[in-house]
């Protein structure tokens, strides 16, 4: 397998336990509760984090899978 197929896999896999995390929580789930959960927080020093989950969510956005509401001042995001 190519290293592109192999990332295409592992994308199509993070966003399927993404899916299935967010189909248990009808309330939805932030970002960094997401990460936590799924293992895949990020291990930086500095301000920024978790900006895996940031872009896998983005692109399950776009799909029109998930979306995200403003819930008293935050801004979980849902199965659509």
């Amino acid at each position: 397998m190519k290293p592109s197929e192999k990332a295409a896999k592992a994308r199509a896999d993070l966003e399927d336990a993404i899916l299935e995390y967010l189909k248990a929580r009808p309330e939805g789930a932030i970002n960094n509760q997401i990460a936590r959960d799924l293992g895949l927080e990020s291990d930086f020093a500095g301000r920024q984090k978790n900006y895996l989950t940031y872009s896998l969510l983005g692109g399950l956005i776009t799909r029109g899978l998930v979306k995200r509401e403003n819930v008293g001042g935050k801004k979980p995001f849902k199965i659509v």
